[in-house]
């Protein structure tokens, strides 16, 4: 027998937690010595991409599929009942979400401490229900076509749970929300093209139409009440377009320090006041791009429309710190830099880096220096400390490509 097999089952089962679930298995193969040590392994982490690799279109074949299937349903009937710390699952070729479901079930009932679910399609009527989930991550990604069907009903009786990784189509109904010991939560409730349509209808016309399309977002509030007491939130672009109907019955976050911000274009940040106003312990934002789609309700947190009541939600506002991802040298961007130096009473130090998909406009070299010449003035007109960074990342990106660019 090998030195390796001599090893305590214990420390077998440490090295197989390491492995992907089927290459774990596999080893059941090797000897008698390894036959089982594969079903005491606490961890299992699976992915149907596996299954499908290397040829192109192979997911799509039902026998492939259902090969899945039946090798997630043998790995979780042959570990019966024991104790599971870890679940991952990656699925994306169609498997069947009441089978999903189930097998979430199964792992919630051995007490499961983290779960992390990938499907293809956003869960409907689920309800992760688990005393012991400490960690869950959900994604449902949106596939192209014009099938979205937005799920009934999403419940989170989870009073353990301190991390929250949510994606997916908004769902009609959040009838359970208990996160009571929530401390990080990623919030990205996606809309289709024709809900961000309705949503900005002239006097609200298109919403007259459906009473439940109305309701979603009201309901979302359950939502959003039960991440309420969060230290660390990150809210996507849909979320805050989601946000935008019901914005003034938002909850205060009270023990929120770090406020992430992921901006898009093409949706709004009419939430955006009324968040900054209900933080009154926020130290650090994080803006993830800062160009966002302008509308008048957007009210005094960015500049993009004239105002006479400019900054009242900012003045409000205790943040400390803001960093800027994704800084590409636009008027625009320099314009809500400027609004938030101006406005943000108690802001010590701004950290602003340049976006790393080239080209931006910083390459220009008399751009660059004039935005140069800015942030230098924003430094002698303002108390806080601000600095234009490149990441190592870009700096690498720059040497390899020949660039020098040593006024950065």
């Amino acid at each position: 027998m090998d030195r390796i097999s001599n090893l305590p089952d214990e420390v077998l089962c440490l090295i197989l937690s390491l492995l992907p679930t089927k290459q774990s298995a596999l080893t059941s193969a090797l000897s008698k010595r390894w036959l089982n040590l594969w079903k005491l392994v606490s961890n299992l982490d699976i992915d149907d991409s596996v299954f499908h690799h290397p040829e192109e279109g192979k997911g799509q074949r039902e026998q492939i599929r259902q090969s899945f299937v039946d090798f997630v349903d043998s790995v979780l009937a042959r570990q019966g009942d024991a104790p599971i710390k870890n679940f991952t699952l990656k699925c994306i070729t169609g498997v069947d979400q009441d089978i999903v479901k189930r097998w979430i079930s199964n792992v919630m009932q051995r007490g499961v401490s983290e779960l992390s679910v990938s499907t293809d399609f956003s869960l409907d009527d689920v309800n992760m229900s688990s005393a012991s989930l400490r960690k869950l991550t959900l994604h449902g990604a949106v596939t192209g076509g014009e099938e979205f069907v937005n799920p009934k009903s999403v419940s989170f009786d989870t009073p353990s749970l301190y991390y929250l990784d949510y994606s997916g189509l908004l769902a009609d109904d959040y009838p359970v929300v208990k996160m009571r010991n929530i401390i990080a939560a990623k919030i990205n409730l996606m809309l289709t093209e024709d809900d961000i349509r309705r949503l900005r209808a002239p006097n609200n016309d298109l919403l007259e139409i459906d009473e439940g399309f109305v309701l979603r977002f009201v309901n979302v509030l359950s939502l959003i009440y039960g991440i309420r007491n969060a230290h660390v939130i990150t809210f996507f672009a849909d979320t805050l377009e989601v946000l935008s109907p019901c914005y003034n019955s938002l909850p205060v976050f009270n023990n929120l320090r770090s406020f992430v911000v992921t901006s898009n274009k093409d949706r709004g940040w009419q939430a955006m006041p009324v968040l900054l106003r209900n933080c009154p312990r926020l130290e650090t934002i994080i803006f993830k791009g800062l160009l966002h789609h302008v509308t008048n309700k957007c009210g005094d947190a960015c500049p993009c429309i004239p105002r006479e009541d400019k900054g009242g939600s900012l003045t409000s506002c205790p943040v400390k710190k803001i960093v800027i991802q994704g800084f590409r040298g636009t008027m625009k961007e320099m314009t809500m830099i400027k609004h938030l130096l101006d406005y943000l009473p108690s802001l010590e130090e701004m950290d602003v880096f340049i976006d790393e998909d080239d080209p931006t406009q910083l390459r220009n070299r008399e751009v660059s220096d004039l935005v140069l010449e800015m942030f230098e003035l924003y430094n002698i007109s303002s108390s806080c400390d601000v600095q234009l960074l490149v990441s190592e990342a870009l700096n690498k990106k720059w040497d390899e490509q020949g660039l020098r660019l040593p006024h950065f």
